[in-house]
């Protein structure tokens, strides 16, 4: 090989190393927890995570029957922006919580916590670091 062949060859080499560790799109931490209202778990609330700094795209997600959640930032990537965030927890009206038995092919709601409130909202501020956050919340009656 001649110096030209080898400087594109070693040219092509680097641009390929720097695209393949470049994320694309915003920097993100993932973020998973439980929801939760005197130690029991809330099914169904919606958790929603709104940057105050850097402003941007929220990130968001429903409990599951356990009160787990795990952030969805966009269809293709889970999180929220790096940073400071407006949390907000919602709880769920009992007609959405509606869940088909499998074996009998009925509605069922889940049971709820004591104190429940449907539409009860809760506002938090967290922070999201890079990489793994967990992130929980206990709702409280007031």
């Amino acid at each position: 090989m001649n110096f030209r062949s080898l400087t594109c060859l070693f040219l092509a080499a680097i641009s390929l190393t720097m695209a393949a560790g470049c994320e694309r799109g915003p920097h993100l931490g993932t973020v998973k927890g439980q929801v939760t209202m005197n130690g029991t778990p809330v099914p169904f609330a919606y958790v929603k995570f709104q940057p105050i700094a850097p402003r941007g795209t929220y990130g968001s997600a429903y409990t599951d029957a356990k009160g787990v959640y795990s952030l969805q930032f966009s269809q293709t990537r889970q999180g929220a922006l790096v940073g400071k965030h407006n949390v907000s927890v919602r709880t769920s009206k009992r007609d959405e919580m509606e869940v088909e038995d499998k074996s009998t092919g009925l509605l069922v709601v889940t049971q709820l916590p004591s104190g429940y409130k449907e539409n009860m909202q809760v506002q938090y501020e967290r922070d999201v670091k890079s990489g793994h956050n967990v992130l929980d919340f206990e709702l409280s009656q007031k």
